[in-house]
């Protein structure tokens, strides 16, 4: 009996103490979600207007390289931005997650919501562009 609750314990300790738990999965609706581009059939004229997004709206945070350490990133407590350089970072995010997280935000962070209607207002194509900036400058 002690040792099983040692291990609940144990359990619920790393749960609260892990920041990534922070970012929440995106709907089922938003995981089966498809990008309309793919990062290997865009051109380089496509890509520099999509990184120009990226720069405008995204690098404050999360860094010009993706390695999230923006100018703003120091005054973000936890969690702190994402890395989108770490290894297998980007192959293991689905492109409905990052357009979810993008569009709506990620509680209980300060990723707030970039998508329509939102202070930032991206369109949807606007999201689907910067993620696919993002799948071929970042994917390491």
């Amino acid at each position: 009996m002690k040792t099983l609750c040692t291990l609940a314990v144990l359990g619920l300790l790393t749960f609260m103490a892990t920041p990534a738990l922070a970012i929440q999965t995106a709907p089922a609706e938003f995981l089966e979600m498809e990008n309309p581009y793919d990062p290997e059939d865009v051109d380089r004229k496509f890509l520099k207007k999509a990184g120009k997004i990226y720069k405008r709206k995204c690098k404050k945070c999360h860094g010009t390289e993706g390695d999230g350490q923006g100018s703003a990133a120091a005054d973000i407590e936890k969690p702190k931005p994402t890395s989108f350089i770490e290894p297998g970072y980007m192959e293991g995010k689905q492109d409905g997650q990052l357009f979810w997280i993008t569009r709506d935000g990620s509680p209980k962070t300060e990723m707030n919501a970039f998508g329509p209607g939102s202070e930032v207002n991206l369109s949807e194509d606007e999201i689907w562009r910067v993620i696919t900036f993002m799948r071929s400058a970042f994917t390491r």
